[in-house]
C-alpha cells in the first residue's frame, strides 16, 4: 500500500495524507487543477499518461489500486466531459481493481486509502446509473457506498456532504422535489463543505416548482461560494440552471441568452450532454416564437445527443418536446409515436410523474379534437376516453404537493396541477355527468390533515433517507385535520400535508367512495398515494 505520513490519522483528509511518491502526486495534483479550469482533455491526457506509467510496474495490490484510482479519476472526468460509455468502462474496470484486493492485509493508511476510492468511485457509479435513467441500480451503488460509512472518521462531514449531495441528485431526477429540498437544507447545515452543490440543487428545486425568487437567491450565493473555489465548472453549470429559470418564468429573451452563452462554452469543451440540454431547451423556445423548421432541428440535434451518450430519460424529454411539436404541425401519429416511446421509457425507469405528463398532453389532444370535430354517437366515448387519461394524472400531480414542508411550496405546486384539474372540471362539465362533478368537488374539499411534528418525519430521513420515496410518510396516529387559514399557517412552520380522506358516498358498509376508480387508476399507474386510509362520510347539503 501507498506509504503513510506520520500525522495522517490526523488530517481531515485522508488521503491527503499517503503518497504514490513521483511522478502520480504532482501529476494527480496538475490533473485536478485542469479539472477546475475547466480543461477536460489536459485532465485526461495526465492520467492517461500516468495509467500508462502504473500499466508498466509489475503487478501487485499496491499497483492494483494505483491503477484502480487513475481509472476512477478517469471515470470522473469523462461524466463530467458527458462520455457516458467511457465512463462506464473506466468506472467499471476500477471497482474491478479495487474490490479485487479487498482482502488483502493493509495498514490503517493504506485501508483509508482503499476506502477512500472505493467511496469516490461508487459514488462515481451512482453519477453514472442516474444519468442514464437505471434509477434502481443507483440506489444499490447509494447502499453500498452508504454501508462504508461507519469506516470513516469524518470529522469535516466531508463523505456525509458527498453522499447527501448524491442521494440529492437521485431524488431531483426522480422529480422529488419536497424530499431533495428538504434533505438539501438539511445538508447545508451538517455538510456545510458541499455548499455551492447544495445550493445550485436548491436552485433548481426552486425553479422546478415556480419559486424563482428564491431560485435566484440560491444561484447567487452558488456562483459567489464556486468563485470563491476557484471552480469555474461550478459556475458554468450555474449558468445553464440559471437559463431553465428564466424558461420555466417565461422570461424567453433572458432564457435564449443565457442558453446560447452556455451552449457555446460547452461545445467549446465537447459537453455534448450539457449541449443538448441547451438545444432541447432553445428548441422549446423556437417553437414558442413560431419558428417550426429552427424548432424541429434543435430538437433532432438534441435527441441525437442524448441518444449518443446514453441519457435515456433526457432523451425521451426531448421525444416529447418533439410530440408537442409534431402536434402542432398537426402530424398526430408522429405525435402518438413520440409520446408513447417517451413514456415507454419514463415507465421503464420508474419516472412515474412524468408518465402522468405524457397521459395529460394525450389527454389535451383529445380534447382539442373533440372541440375541432364532431364525433357524433361516439363523443360520450371519447370524453370518457380523455377524462380515464386526465383524472388519474391530475389527481397524481395535484398529490406531488404533499412532498413539500411548507405552504408556499405546496401552494407554487398547486399552481400547476391546477392548470390539469381545470382540463379535468372542462370534460366532466361537457359530458354532463352531474355525479363526477360532484365527486370533484367533495375531493377537492376534503381538507388538509397535518402531521403536529415538526422534527420527527424528517428525522426519519435524517441524512440518508430512502431515494425512491417520493414522500415521506406522517407520524402514526390521528393526524389533526385544520381548514383554510388554519391549516396554511399552521402548515407554513413546517408540517407536513397527508392526502386527504376517502369521502364515502354510500352509508352502506362498504359502499363507493368519491372518485373511487379513478383515484385507484391514479394510484396503479403512478405509484403514488393519493388518499389516506381514513374514511369520511359524505354529508349532504341541508336546507
Amino acid at each position: 500500500m501507498p506509504e503513510d505520513s506520520e500525522d495522517a490519522a490526523e488530517q481531515e483528509e485522508p488521503v491527503a495524507g499517503l503518497s504514490y511518491g513521483e511522478p502520480f502526486d504532482s501529476g494527480f495534483a496538475l490533473a485536478e487543477r485542469h479539472q477546475l479550469a475547466p480543461d477536460l482533455p489536459a485532465a485526461l491526457a495526465v492520467y492517461g499518461d500516468l495509467l500508462a506509467v502504473a500499466a508498466s510496474f509489475e503487478d501487485s495490490p499496491d499497483v492494483q489500486l494505483l491503477r484502480g484510482h487513475l481509472l476512477s479519476d478517469i471515470g470522473t472526468v469523462q461524466l463530467a466531459a458527458t462520455d457516458l460509455p467511457g465512463a462506464a468502462l473506466s468506472i467499471g474496470r476500477s471497482l474491478d481493481l479495487v474490490r479485487g484486493i479487498a482482502s488483502v492485509p493493509m495498514g490503517p493508511g493504506g485501508r483509508r486509502l482503499w476506502l477512500e476510492i472505493l467511496l469516490k468511485t461508487l459514488l462515481a457509479r451512482v453519477e453514472l446509473l442516474r444519468r442514464t435513467g437505471r434509477f434502481d441500480e443507483a440506489q444499490e451503488a447509494m447502499d453500498e457506498a452508504t454501508a462504508l460509512m461507519p469506516e470513516f472518521d469524518d470529522p469535516a462531514g466531508l463523505r456525509t456532504a458527498e453522499i447527501g449531495l448524491s442521494r440529492v441528485h437521485l431524488l431531483m431526477d426522480r422529480s422529488a422535489w419536497g424530499a431533495a429540498e428538504e434533505l438539501a437544507s438539511a445538508l447545508l447545515t451538517d455538510a456545510p463543505l458541499a455548499e455551492p452543490y447544495l445550493l445550485d440543487c436548491l436552485g433548481v428545486v426552486c425553479a422546478s416548482t415556480v419559486r424563482f425568487e428564491q431560485a435566484e437567491d440560491y444561484f447567487a450565493r452558488a456562483e459567489e461560494a464556486y468563485l470563491t473555489l476557484g471552480h469555474h465548472a461550478g459556475r458554468q453549470q450555474v449558468l445553464s440552471h440559471r437559463a431553465y429559470a428564466a424558461l420555466r418564468a417565461g422570461n424567453l429573451d433572458r432564457a435564449e441568452e443565457l442558453y446560447a452563452t452556455a451552449a457555446e462554452i460547452f461545445e467549446r469543451q465537447g459537453q455534448a450532454e450539457d449541449l443538448a440540454v441547451c438545444e432541447q431547451a432553445r428548441a422549446a423556445i423556437a417553437a414558442h416564437r413560431g419558428d417550426a423548421a429552427g424548432a424541429a432541428a434543435l430538437t433532432a440535434s438534441s435527441l441525437a445527443r442524448f441518444q449518443q451518450v446514453g441519457a435515456a430519460i433526457a432523451a425521451a424529454d426531448t421525444m416529447l418536446m418533439g410530440a408537442r411539436h409534431a402536434y402542432e404541425r398537426g402530424d398526430i401519429d408522429e405525435m402518438k409515436r413520440l409520446a408513447q416511446g417517451a413514456r415507454d421509457v419514463y415507465q421503464e425507469r420508474g419516472v412515474y410523474e412524468r408518465c402522468a405528463q405524457v397521459d395529460l398532453m394525450l389527454a389535451r389532444t383529445l380534447e382539442d379534437n373533440l372541440n375541432q370535430t364532431d364525433h357524433g354517437v361516439h363523443e360520450r366515448t371519447s370524453l370518457a376516453d380523455a377524462l380515464s387519461l386526465a383524472l388519474p394524472a391530475a389527481l397524481t400531480l395535484e398529490a406531488a404537493r404533499y412532498d413539500f414542508a411548507t405552504a408556499h411550496a405546496r401552494s407554487q405546486w398547486l399552481q400547476l396541477a391546477d392548470e390539469a384539474m381545470q382540463l379535468v372540471f372542462r370534460l366532466a362539465l361537457r359530458s354532463n355527468d352531474q355525479g363526477l362533478i360532484f365527486e370533484l368537488v367533495e375531493h377537492r374539499c376534503a381538507g388538509a390533515s397535518l402531521a403536529l411534528s415538526r422534527t420527527s418525519t424528517a428525522d426519519k430521513a435524517a441524512v440518508f433517507p430512502d431515494a425512491a420515496m417520493k414522500s415521506y410518510a406522517p407520524d402514526d396516529g390521528a393526524p389533526l385535520t385544520l381548514g383554510g387559514i388554519a391549516a396554511e399557517t399552521a402548515a407554513s412552520v413546517g408540517l407536513r400535508v397527508a392526502p386527504p380522506p376517502k369521502i364515502v358516498m354510500s352509508a352502506e358498509t362498504g359502499g363507493r367512495t368519491a372518485l373511487q376508480e379513478y383515484v385507484q387508476a391514479a394510484e396503479f399507474r403512478y405509484h403514488r398515494r393519493i388518499v389516506s386510509e381514513e374514511e369520511v362520510p359524505f354529508c349532504p347539503p341541508t336546507i
